[in-house]
């Protein structure tokens, strides 16, 4: 009986070791995911990175040289990273990620000049 009660407690700690920690309350690591356009013409044909390190946040979308940043407040269930830029007539605008979590995963709103997108990552 007892070898059979120390495997199950060892199964039950072991499993929940592996259980993926929600994104609401611990959203630290890299997530990923497909945006999918919603208006114009987006970055969809590679993946978008989301990394969330202490408070830095950093977003690429279509995986490509923009960075989007932005700082992450322990706690706080919202994921902001933008890129400031100048358009073609040097306005000020940027480049916009929000995020937040949804269930065991992080969905997401980007946007800029060209393009409007929404996307659902998984953590790798």
């Amino acid at each position: 009986m007892r070898l059979t009660t120390f495997l199950s407690f060892s199964t039950m700690v072991l499993l929940a070791a592996c259980a993926t920690p929600d994104p609401g309350k611990n959203p630290e690591g890299r997530w990923a995911g497909t945006l999918i356009t919603d208006q114009g013409s987006c970055p969809t044909t590679a993946p978008s990175t989301l990394a969330i390190e202490g408070k830095e946040i950093i977003f690429t979308p279509g995986d490509n040289s923009q960075i989007l940043r932005g700082t992450y407040t322990p706690g706080s269930q919202h994921y902001h990273a933008e890129l400031p830029m100048k358009d073609i007539n040097h306005h000020q605008t940027a480049i916009v990620f929000n995020g937040y979590p949804v269930g065991q995963a992080i969905g997401g709103i980007f946007g800029s000049q060209s393009c409007r997108a929404h996307i659902t990552m998984t953590r790798r």
